[in-house]
């Protein structure tokens, strides 16, 4: 199966969807990277999302990964999908991150900064 493609398409359902973001983690080519990022961003469903986040956080593929994660931390517009975001920077434990995880120690909502405590604590 081409997980890139699954991830993309929108026929396909929220579950297809999710379940390819899980076999997309274990691919460390810049290609699945570049699909669960493209997914994080452009994807309708926050749960979708929200997985995508959680997968490249799994993928150890930092010089990849990141970008796309810092951008959902700060620009999603679901609560759920930035925490995971914020989680994934961590689970990747880049020392770099670190400064903008900061960032959101005093964000306006709760559950980010609690994430952002958790994340920084991943990296420590």
């Amino acid at each position: 199966m081409d997980y890139k493609k699954i991830i993309l398409d929108l026929s396909k359902t929220q579950e297809e969807r999710i379940q390819a973001a899980f076999h997309l983690e274990n691919g460390t080519d810049e290609e699945s990277i570049a699909a669960l990022a493209k997914a994080l961003e452009t994807d309708p469903s926050p749960i979708v999302r929200h997985e995508c986040a959680f997968s490249l956080g799994e993928t150890a593929c930092s010089s990849l990964a990141g970008l796309p994660l810092m951008k959902a931390a700060k620009e999603d517009p679901n609560i759920f999908v930035r925490h995971e975001s914020l989680l994934a920077l961590g689970t990747l434990g880049e020392k770099s991150f670190i400064p903008f995880i900061k960032e959101f120690l005093h964000d306006k909502d709760k559950e980010i900064r609690e994430s952002a405590e958790i994340a920084l604590q991943r990296i420590a």
